[in-house]
C-alpha cells in the first residue's frame, strides 16, 4: 500500500510538471539550403579483352567484368523549411518538421568501354560503347517528425533532435548508348521525370538566438540520409522562431 502510494505521487508530480509546460509550442519558419547527392550509380568505363578456349567442336569466349566510373552528382537545392515543436519540458520537446528544396541545375558524364574480341572473329572485333547520362532539375520534399534536446548556454538556447520520416525525391534523367557511332537506345520518355518515394532520417542541431521576448533568430544543420540511390545529404536552415 505505501509502495502503490509513493508511485501515485510519482506519477502526479510527473503529469503536474508535464501539463505545465504542455500548451507550450515553438513554430520555426524560414530558408533552407540543401547539399544533395542526387544520384549514386556505377557506368562502365575503360576497355576489357575476352579470351577463348576450345573444346572438341565447340569454342567458349569469357569476358572479365567490365571496369566502371562512380557518377556521384551533387546540387545545391534552396527553399523552405518550417517546423513545430510540442514543448513537453523546459528540455524535451516532439518536432514534425517538413520542407522543399527544389534546383535547376544539371551534371552529365559520359563514359565510354570498348570490348576486343579475340581472333578469329566473325563480326567486329572491337566495339566501343559510349554512354551519356545527364540528371537535372532535381525536387526534394521531406515530413520528419522525433524528439528534440535543449539545453541553455547564456543568451542562446542550444538544441539536438533526431527526426525520422519520409521524403520524396523527382528528378530528370536522360541516357543514351551509342555503338561505334550508332545511336543504339535513348532513355527518354514523353516524361522523362524518375519520382519516388523514401524512408528518411535527420540528425542535427543548432542555436537560437533572441531577438524579443518570444521570437528567436535559429541557424541549424541537419545531416540527412535515405534509402535509394543516395544516401548522404546536408541541409542548412535559418529563421525566426515564434515561441507560444
Amino acid at each position: 500500500m505505501r509502495l502503490f502510494a509513493c508511485a501515485m505521487v510519482l506519477v502526479c508530480w510527473s503529469v503536474s510538471c508535464v501539463a505545465q509546460y504542455a500548451p507550450k509550442a515553438e513554430v520555426f519558419g524560414g530558408f533552407s539550403y540543401l547539399n544533395y547527392e542526387v544520384l549514386s550509380t556505377n557506368l562502365p568505363n575503360g576497355s576489357v579483352t575476352g579470351t577463348c578456349s576450345t573444346s572438341g567442336n565447340v569454342t567458349n569466349c569469357e569476358f572479365p567484368p567490365a571496369p566502371t566510373v562512380k557518377f556521384t552528382p551533387r546540387m545545391g537545392l534552396y527553399g523552405w523549411n518550417g517546423s513545430v515543436t510540442a514543448v513537453l519540458t523546459p528540455w524535451f520537446g516532439f518536432t514534425t518538421d517538413f520542407s522543399g528544396n527544389y534546383s535547376n541545375a544539371s551534371r552529365s558524364i559520359t563514359t565510354s568501354l570498348t570490348t576486343t574480341s579475340p581472333s578469329p572473329c566473325t563480326l567486329e572485333c572491337t566495339t566501343t560503347e559510349t554512354i551519356q547520362l545527364a540528371v537535372s532539375d532535381p525536387t526534394i520534399y521531406a515530413f520528419l517528425f522525433g524528439p528534440q534536446f535543449t539545453f541553455p548556454a547564456g543568451k542562446v538556447k542550444v538544441y539536438g533532435r533526431f527526426l525520422a520520416g519520409g521524403e520524396h525525391k523527382s528528378v530528370t534523367e536522360l541516357q543514351t548508348d551509342i555503338t561505334n557511332g550508332t545511336l543504339l537506345s535513348l532513355s527518354e520518355l514523353a516524361t522523362p521525370v524518375i519520382s519516388g518515394n523514401y524512408f528518411a532520417m535527420a540528425f542535427g542541431g543548432g542555436v537560437d538566438y533572441p531577438v524579443r521576448k518570444k521570437v528567436s533568430w535559429r541557424v541549424g544543420a541537419d545531416y540527412l540520409t535515405s534509402t535509394g540511390t543516395a544516401q548522404n545529404h546536408v541541409r542548412v536552415v535559418t529563421g525566426l522562431v515564434w515561441r507560444l
